[in-house]
């Protein structure tokens, strides 16, 4: 899976939750493994990014370390400031992957569909801190195979 792959899958993640759960959006972690992508929602995440930052930190530690997770995505609905006291809806979907840093993009929400996904961008280190503990279980995870471009470091079949 390149980073592109891994930036579509977690598009299309995103495109799932909105058509399964409507909005308000729950906050999910999506985690492409070797045998099977999972989709975790994250009920009740926090408001404030101290403890979104500790509830990321306990996802990481029960579920990334163990399955030696390289690379992940993270989908939330938000509020972005359109100008003129506007708002506008919008699914935010950040995504990473070992050694590779966390990127983001948005798609605007209109009538409970998502729109067109924004140019992904490359996250910048001040923004969004509580993701921390999700690009640090990825840049520790071990897995077998070449790597390359390959961003769950398994390889092609053989």
């Amino acid at each position: 899976m390149t980073l592109d792959e891994l930036r579509q899958l977690c598009q299309e993640a995103a495109r799932d939750l909105v058509a399964h759960h409507g909005t308000p959006l729950p906050s999910a972690v999506v985690l492409p493994l070797p045998a099977r992508t999972q989709v975790t929602t994250l009920d009740g995440f926090p408001d404030a990014d101290e403890d979104r930052h500790l509830a990321l930190s306990h996802f990481a530690a029960d579920r990334m370390v163990p399955a030696g997770a390289a690379c992940f995505g993270f989908v939330a609905e938000a509020e972005l400031a359109a100008g003129d006291d506007d708002a506008v809806d919008v699914v935010v979907v950040a995504y990473g992957a070992r050694q590779r840093g966390t990127w983001v993009t948005a798609a605007p929400l209109h009538a409970g569909q998502v729109g067109e996904f924004s140019q992904t961008e490359q996250l910048d280190p001040a923004a969004l801190p509580f993701l921390r503990p999700l690009q640090h279980a990825a840049d520790m995870a071990t897995t077998p195979g070449e790597g390359g471009d390959d961003v769950l470091g398994v390889g092609p079949p053989t």
